[in-house]
């Protein structure tokens, strides 16, 4: 009599299940859906023109084409962070060690719809109606409830930009000064106001490289207002969790020394780099009252900051706004 032969999935093909299912996760988890690129730019929500917002009239949604940008994620102390959020409804991002999360973005932007210029993100990472778990809104980003950023300061190089974040969404800009580095091995901002430095922030164009189609979340106060603005995005970039992939100088500025008082780490635990990035910015939503409001840092009135872009170390620095008498 022969045996009864054992009947078991064969190991390659239980891997290569494994595999498949992990690839359709990853997908789902960065919003990867069939076809998402096609079309990005066709916006069907609403839309609002002629918005005056002092120095100009813009037009909803503002459409991001192309930018140069990089991120680093850094830990901070937690309770002074939480005292920085405007509502009690916010609860910082937090690490495995307890510690808090800082996030410093730069943007050079390229072309979009109020012109070209460079802005500075520092934002803290939390999430609206409850303490998350450590480190699982980092990975999970907007497929967390109530992921988002509080833009603590977002200093840029125009002065349209700078009134329309503020009339619009309530973003605490002001005018600074920007010099970025592009180098095959690194992307760099040194960021200044009136010859004080702010800070610099450098990551390294290496990492896991990730296609990325989630919207970046952000939380500000308008008008008494707590207000979540989800913004569309498309990005190609790298992602770095080795130490040295982000790091951080700070400056003598005040915000320099906010950042201080923090008990900021000049080490980051992540770093994004950016190889294309495309987003749309439309109006923002009242999620709520604030508890209190943030008015932030309100620099000086400037048409434009100095905005630099050097690329190449036997050339010289491009002046973007050298044309436009900036």
């Amino acid at each position: 009599m022969k045996a009864k032969r054992k009947t078991s999935l064969p190991g390659p093909l239980v891997f290569a299940g494994a595999a498949a299912l992990g690839y359709v996760g990853v997908r789902a988890l960065l919003g990867l859906k069939p076809g998402a690129d096609e079309g990005f730019f066709d916006w069907t929500g609403p839309t609002e023109q002629g918005i005056d917002v002092g120095s100009a009239r813009v037009d909803l949604p503002v459409m991001y084409y192309r930018d140069d940008s990089f991120m680093g994620i850094f830990p901070a102390a937690y309770e002074p962070v939480r005292t920085l959020l405007p509502s009690q409804d916010l609860y910082p991002v937090t690490l495995p060690d307890g510690r808090a999360t800082i996030a410093i973005f730069a943007f050079n932007y390229l072309e979009t719809g109020i012109g070209p210029y460079g802005e500075i993100g520092i934002a803290l990472p939390c999430t609206h109606g409850q303490q998350a778990p450590a480190l699982l809104p980092l990975v999970l980003e907007s497929r967390y409830p109530g992921w988002g950023a509080f833009v603590l300061h977002l200093p840029v190089t125009s002065l349209v930009a700078r009134d329309a974040g503020r009339v619009v969404f309530g973003y605490t800009k002001f005018v600074a000064d920007m010099a970025f580095q592009k180098r095959p091995a690194y992307q760099s901002v040194r960021m200044s106001e009136a010859g004080a430095h702010i800070l610099s922030l450098t990551v390294q164009q290496r990492g896991l490289t990730l296609k990325d189609n989630r919207p970046l979340v952000t939380y500000s106060v308008r008008d008494g207002d707590l207000l979540r603005t989800t913004v569309p995005s498309r990005a190609v970039y790298q992602v770095g969790l080795t130490p040295g992939s982000a790091t951080l100088e700070l400056g003598d500025h005040e915000i320099g020394q906010q950042l201080q008082a923090l008990n900021i780490s000049t080490t980051g635990v992540l770093a994004k780099n950016y190889l294309t990035r495309s987003g749309i910015l439309p109006a923002g939503e009242p999620v709520g009252q604030a508890d209190r409001p943030h008015v932030g840092y309100a620099g000086q009135d400037r048409e434009y900051g100095q905005l630099t872009v050097d690329y190449d170390d036997a050339a010289a620095p491009v002046d973007v706004y050298a044309r436009r008498g900036g």
